[in-house]
């Protein structure tokens, strides 16, 4: 049995009015943390089994339409519960689908069975009504997120996204620590949401004003004077690239999807595609005061100009100060170089264009999925994965069931070695990055602009002489 803890400062906190104001306004109470990612109940007793009921259901909750919106969520909340649990524990989920229509739980970034993968490779989608138990282990720590893989722009996008954090037994030690899912969301000013994807969505993914942090507009983040804070970081968003800052924070980067890396490395701000996480440090100003959480300019393609900086919310300095400062670690964990074998590179090509017909398309090879043909890896094979992106867009690519490290990007070696899921794949630009297909089974890998996978960039990576249910072929 897990249960969630937060350590991040709540209580009474002395806010200031602006950033560098010298007098703070009058102290309030802060009862209920209104960021706080709401813990699943554990129904098992043993300390090494995390089971939970998780339902797919209808709620509202207010975006800044004039009238709440009917949001989709897991277990009533957005974003949804967090899974606390430690490395080698076991998940039971007990699903069931109270929504109008179908849908399915993928577990990003889990190393788990394929059968478990929550993906149309493997699963077909559990209808309204129906129920489905999820089961696996979890081998790696990190922080890792799930969500629908059936409609996923349209389900995601109306709030379907949960937080899964595994602890190891190398943890940094932190005065607070936070997790944040980072997301924004399309609105009709009433509050419903649009049911005609414009054009921009459709070629950049949804994009809009209104900037969430854990479900929260103008989120307001405390930390304490002289603290070392620990962020937890996922972008949820469909289409958007949050490239985050706080101002005059240098942020120390200590892990990504796969967990802590072998040497952290300090930022100014932090670029996180869509289904990217990750782990930062820093250490507070030793002032109360407010920093802005803003998500600076970055031109990820087909939009020259259109990307300024947005405020995201506020980092507030204030509260009892820490007794003693704590040293940010210089290094972090073990972690080795893949060994590459000589096999031939699977190579993915993404592209977009248009059907006959004249709607926009997205391709892997120079076909949409389900037309897209997969590719094929044998059980434990180390293989390199060649990644050429012929688009005038940056494209976040993900690989379901495994880890992945990034040999180079446009020819130049990767400076850092991590294990990632997902790699932004530059415009106009080439990817190489090498994984271990240890898992027998049909894995997806498809962009993780939701539109864009929705809209054909999507394939398969059969391992083991797997059969894929989406296509059925070996």
């Amino acid at each position: 049995m897990r249960t969630a803890s937060f350590a991040g400062a709540l209580g009474l906190l002395g806010l200031l009015a602006a950033c560098g104001a010298a007098t703070p306004s009058p102290p309030a109470p802060s009862a209920v943390d209104p960021l706080a990612l709401v813990p699943v109940k554990d129904e098992d007793p043993s300390p090494s089994v995390v089971e939970f009921s998780l339902t797919a259901r209808e709620a509202e909750k207010d975006l800044g339409g004039t009238k709440p919106s009917k949001v989709w969520t897991y277990n009533g909340t957005m974003p949804g519960p967090i899974v606390d649990a430690n490395i080698g524990d076991e998940l039971v989920v007990h699903f069931k689908n109270e929504l109008p229509e179908p849908t399915l739980v993928h577990w990003h970034g889990v190393r788990l069975p394929a059968a478990m993968d929550g993906s149309p490779s493997v699963q077909a989608p559990v209808k309204t009504g129906e129920t489905f138990e999820y089961r696996f282990r979890l081998k790696d720590a990190g922080l890792f997120w799930f969500h629908p893989h059936v409609r996923t722009a349209e389900q995601v996008e109306r709030g379907l996204v949960g937080v899964i954090r595994v602890r190891g037994p190398a943890e940094p030690v932190v005065d607070d620590e936070r997790v944040l899912v980072l997301d924004d969301v399309k609105l009709n000013e009433d509050g419903t949401f649009p049911t005609y994807i414009d054009d921009a969505s459709k070629m950049l993914g949804r994009e809009a004003e209104t900037l969430l942090v854990n479900g929260t507009r103008n989120a307001r983040v405390p930390v304490r004077p002289g603290a070392l804070t620990r962020f937890r970081l996922l972008n949820a968003a469909n289409g958007r690239f949050f490239n985050l800052k706080i101002a005059g924070v240098k942020l120390t980067v200590i892990g990504t999807d796969g967990g802590l890396v072998p040497e952290p490395y300090e930022v100014d701000s932090l670029l996180i595609s869509p289904s990217e996480r990750y782990d930062v440090l820093f250490v507070a100003p030793d002032v109360a005061g407010e920093l802005a959480l803003t998500t600076e300019p970055y031109e990820r393609g087909h939009e020259t100009g259109m990307n300024p900086a947005r405020r995201v919310g506020t980092v507030v300095v204030g509260g009892e100060p820490v007794a003693e400062r704590k040293a940010i670690p210089k290094t972090g964990r073990a972690l080795a170089k893949l060994p590459i074998v000589s096999t031939a590179p699977i190579r993915f090509e993404l592209d977009e264009g248009t059907t006959p017909e004249g709607e926009l398309t997205f391709m892997l090879n120079g076909k949409s999925w389900p037309q897209v043909p997969a590719e094929s890896a044998a059980l434990n094979d180390v293989r390199v994965l060649e990644l050429e992106n012929k688009s005038e867009m940056d494209h976040p690519f993900h690989v379901h069931g495994t880890f992945f490290q990034v040999l180079a990007t446009n020819g130049v070696p990767s400076p850092r070695l991590a294990d990632k899921d997902t790699v932004i794949v530059p415009m106009m630009g080439r990817v190489t990055i090498a994984a271990r297909f240890d898992e027998p089974g049909a894995w997806m890998v498809h962009c993780h602009i939701n539109e864009h996978s929705e809209g054909g960039m999507m394939g398969e990576i059969l391992v083991g002489g797997a059969v894929s249910r989406a296509h059925g072929t070996h």
